[in-house]
């Protein structure tokens, strides 16, 4: 007799806070990878690189992004940040590339690069923080990439 009378209230309930749901939750995979990297001007000594990101959203709705941040690793060093207050959006089930400016703050690596051309390939790590707006309140969603560049492109761009 009891039960009868709880389960009204308890669908009741589920059903109530389905609704309160947050974007984190409906949110399918989106991931943001290394394409290319390059000096902003004509050295890769300079302090600043462009970083050509390919963001990919795996999700049957489209999103929109107030802003980013990135910080780059090479070879499990870190290399330098980049943030990006450009708003911009990603349809459902598609890609985009997107040019940001990394500040260079390892300078030191940079040159270890460099004086790797011999190799063809460095791996990367990329920790990105993907700022959205759902209502009056910004949502972060953390994303890692991991993966290898082109150092035969690097070095050509720097020549």
């Amino acid at each position: 007799m009891k039960l009868s009378r709880l389960l009204p209230w308890l669908c009741a309930s589920v059903l109530l806070f389905t609704g309160c749901q947050n974007l984190q939750s409906k949110l399918g995979e989106i991931t943001v990878t290394v394409v290319d990297l390059k000096p902003a001007g004509g050295t890769l000594l300079e302090s600043q690189a462009v970083l050509t990101l390919r963001f990919v959203n795996e999700n049957i709705m489209p999103f929109g992004f107030t802003g980013t941040t990135h910080k780059l690793y090479l070879n499990g060093t870190y290399v330098g940040k980049a943030v990006n207050n450009q708003s911009f959006g990603l349809p459902p089930l598609s890609t985009t590339t997107r040019d940001v400016t990394l500040m260079l703050e390892n300078l030191a690596l940079v040159q270890q690069v460099l004086a790797m051309r011999g190799k063809t390939t460095i791996s990367y790590r990329l920790d990105s923080v993907i700022i959205t707006r759902e209502g009056d309140n910004d949502l972060k969603m953390p994303v890692r990439t991991q993966g290898t560049l082109d150092l035969q492109a690097l070095g050509a761009a720097v020549q």
